[in-house]
């Protein structure tokens, strides 16, 4: 037996971590997490499914089998006719614009009009019932809800499908919609090359009609104008313009040139040496004999001159004779000049009269071509005229016989690939895809369902989460236990070495002796931020595990408001005296002290009386007191509380321990108010040193780090004790009498 001591209150608590375990990453993976959440929810994942399943199979039960009839339908590439001829309405078939409009048209209101009169669909009880309360736009809105017409990729088929109870009517309906269109296609091309030729007819008879009258005008204007060939009398113009133009051309010329010959003699008219150069006047005979008579006498001249002087009579003489001889050949230049001038002149004369008349002659043919061409300008107006509507009534009369021609075809668009037959089986429902929509569908909402209430779910889900969020170690995970829930017992430390609550217990007791000195912690003091999370249940099994290491235990139950203890091991509640009676001084501790038979070294104090007064009675110095008594007869003194946040008792004792365990429903109880119960500890001077998670779920994906541990070595522990019943309903909660596992739905503030 450990020596007694007293309380150390102001000892600083050293905080015990979980040992790292260097081959698991320091925080669970998201494929762990996920797969842990999948394993806590698969019950409302199949619950779901088969919900989802069952609808379904109600819906197949009670649906109508539905028959689908196809018809199968080729657009051609051309119409195909007897005799090629341009159509009034003209398609390219080769579009796939065209191909989606044709497809489109079968859902057309006159279509569907057609295929109710030609089944009588109206009068057929299995297409709408007889008793006159639908109207005829139903029936036809029917009929589009039923049938639809769709291209298949790729290719130049189309799809007529037909829905309906009655196999046979489908098939009629699908064979009926495409043979109606073929019907109705026909029809409107043929209205409307019937409406095209009687249009082409009174067009031709009006065009003839304006034909006419232009060749009458075109007429009456040759008369008038006289013009037998306009043609003809352009052609002889032109060329006398051309030649006359030309005569014209030419007089101007000889008419300048003879006036520049004319100014130029004239200005040469004063230098005899200039005018003797001219070849007009050298050709003058009696110049040509001046100048021939000249030359000589100068000749002889230069002989004298050698022979006499110039004061010579023969020098002299000869001298004026040149001189006189000088004077006639200028004289005689100058006559010839004269003549030269006046027959330039004539020339001059007669140049301009025969300019003026060709220019006179030129105007009156100009004045003759532009009549022409005037005439010419209505004549190809009215020519024009004539020959447009000659080409018009050409092209009117052709187009005419054309669809004269086109009316009596049937051009064909669509041709028949494969009709419809009734359906042996039904197309809807589809049994294989409502089950497998239902099952996405019941897979969709249990996941959606499973991971949304884990979403909204604040409890703690592994032990590294509480750990991380409340900064205190975890010592240890209380799995849910089979043999609790179903009464076999509820001392699980006292069970076997085998035992998953046993194990667990022994962990607890390990991980808090390892806080510190072993004479330094003996008042242990459990409790819980709400009523209902299990703190009885482990302080009365945490004070057996202390027991089964051979210490004198003394558990006090220090829940005077609603105390478990009592009820916990003997199943009674306030039949006992206890630590009320203590506190109000009717009792000494000895005789309220209970031993438990089946333990050895534990005692136990229960609760007592009800009291009015529980915190008063806490608070008074007495209550420490019993605690300093109780430890010099006990090695460990562990004491059950009131919750936390449902009353303040807790709180006024909580000095007095030194090691203070919170035990938290890891399944219901949410994070704030586990932390807000640590910080109010604290504030009273508590000394909260870790947290046990109770009520963890075993197959939680392995969250915990004790699931698979206490499974494989628990298993065969088990098997063994499902074997036997058990004595009583109990709860691993254990603080009430119904034994709830339910959290407060309210958190105090």
């Amino acid at each position: 037996m450990v020596a007694p001591s007293q309380p150390h209150q102001s000892t600083q608590p050293i905080h015990y971590m979980p040992a790292p375990d260097i081959t698991a990453p320091e925080s669970p993976s998201e494929l762990r997490t996920i797969a842990g959440i999948l394993a806590e929810k698969a019950w409302l994942i199949i619950l779901c499914v088969v919900v989802a399943l069952l609808v379904a199979a109600y819906h197949l039960k009670n649906s109508p089998r539905l028959y689908q009839a196809v018809a199968t339908v080729q657009v051609e590439q051309e119409e195909k006719k007897a005799v090629k001829v341009d159509p009034i309405v003209r398609e390219d078939l080769r579009s796939s614009e065209t191909l989606n409009t044709i497809v489109q048209k079968f859902k057309s209101r006159a279509l569907l009009e057609r295929v109710v009169e030609t089944n009588r669909l109206a009068q057929n009880p299995a297409f709408v019932p007889q008793d006159g309360s639908v109207t005829r736009d139903e029936v036809i809105a029917r009929l589009g809800t039923l049938t639809k017409a769709e291209l298949r990729r790729g290719t130049r088929l189309i799809d007529i499908l037909a829905v309906h109870t009655d196999p046979k009517l489908a098939a009629d309906i699908a064979n009926s919609l495409a043979e109606q269109y073929m019907a109705y296609d026909i029809q409107t091309v043929s209205a409307t090359t019937k409406g095209a030729y009687s249009y082409l007819r009174d067009e031709t008879e009006r065009l003839k009609k304006k034909l006419e009258e232009s060749e009458r005008n075109l007429q009456k204007y040759r008369e008038e104008a006289g013009i037998v060939s306009l043609q003809q009398s352009q052609d002889v113009l032109a060329p006398q313009l051309r030649e006359l133009a030309a005569k014209v051309a030419q007089a101007r010329s000889d008419t300048a040139r003879l006036q520049r010959q004319y100014q130029r003699l004239m200005a040469q008219a004063s230098n005899v040496s200039d005018l003797l150069l001219l070849p007009q006047i050298a050709a003058v005979p009696e110049v040509q004999a001046l100048r021939s008579a000249l030359s000589k006498s100068e000749q002889d001249f230069k002989i004298l001159s050698l022979r006499y002087k110039d004061k010579h009579p023969k020098y002299i003489d000869a001298a004026v004779q040149i001189e006189a001889m000088k004077r006639d050949l200028h004289l005689a230049a100058t006559n010839a000049l004269a003549r030269l001038l006046e027959a330039i002149k004539v020339d001059i004369e007669d140049a301009k009269i025969n300019q003026e008349g060709l220019e006179k002659e030129l105007k009156q043919l100009e004045a003759d071509a532009l009549r022409v061409s005037q005439h010419a300008i209505q004549y190809s107006l009215l020519s024009r005229e004539l020959e447009a509507d000659r080409a018009l009534f050409d092209s009117v009369l052709n187009r005419l016989k054309e669809t004269s021609l086109a009316a009596e075809q049937q051009p064909e668009k669509l041709r028949f690939i494969q009709p419809a037959i009734p359906p042996a089986k039904p197309f809807l429902p589809n049994a294989r895809r409502t089950y497998g929509f239902a099952l996405l569908i019941g897979l969709a909402a249990g996941l959606a369902l499973a991971f949304g209430s884990n979403a909204l779910d604040t409890s703690f889900k592994s032990v590294e989460q509480a750990e991380a969020y409340l900064q205190l170690p975890v010592f240890t995970a209380i799995p849910k236990l089979k043999e609790v829930r179903l009464g076999e017992t509820r001392f699980v430390a006292s069970e076997g070495s085998d035992s998953r609550g046993a194990e667990a217990f022994r962990t607890l007791r390990t991980s808090v002796l390892m806080l510190g000195r072993q004479e330094e912690r003996r008042v242990f003091l459990f409790t819980s931020a709400f009523p209902s999370e299990g703190k009885t249940f482990n302080s009365v099994n945490f004070a057996i595990s202390l027991a089964q290491q051979g210490l004198k235990v003394l558990l006090i139950d220090a829940d005077l408001r609603k105390p478990s203890v009592e009820n916990f091991i003997t199943g009674q509640t306030g039949k006992l005296a206890g630590l009320t009676d203590i506190l109000v001084g009717s009792k000494s501790l000895g005789e309220v002290i209970h031993t438990l038979e089946k333990v050895k070294n534990l005692h136990w104090l229960p609760a007592g009386k009800p009291a009015p007064n529980p915190a008063e009675l806490l608070a008074q110095p007495s209550f420490k007191e019993i605690i300093q008594t109780a430890l010099q007869h006990y090695d460990r003194v562990v004491l059950d509380t009131a919750p936390i946040h449902a009353v303040s008792d807790t709180l006024l004792i909580c000095n007095l321990a030194e090691t203070t365990v919170l035990v938290v429903n890891s399944t219901k109880t949410p994070r704030k108010p586990v932390l807000r119960s640590i910080q109010l500890l604290r504030n009273a001077g508590g000394n909260p040193c870790g947290v046990v998670l109770n009520l963890v779920p075993l197959r939680r994906g392995g969250g915990y780090y004790y699931d698979s541990y206490y499974y494989y070595h628990t298993d065969s522990y088990h098997k063994e004790k499902n074997k036997s019943g058990g004595e009583e309903q109990v709860s691993q909660s254990g603080d009430d009498k119904q034994a709830k596992q339910e959290t407060a739905s309210s958190v105090p503030r």
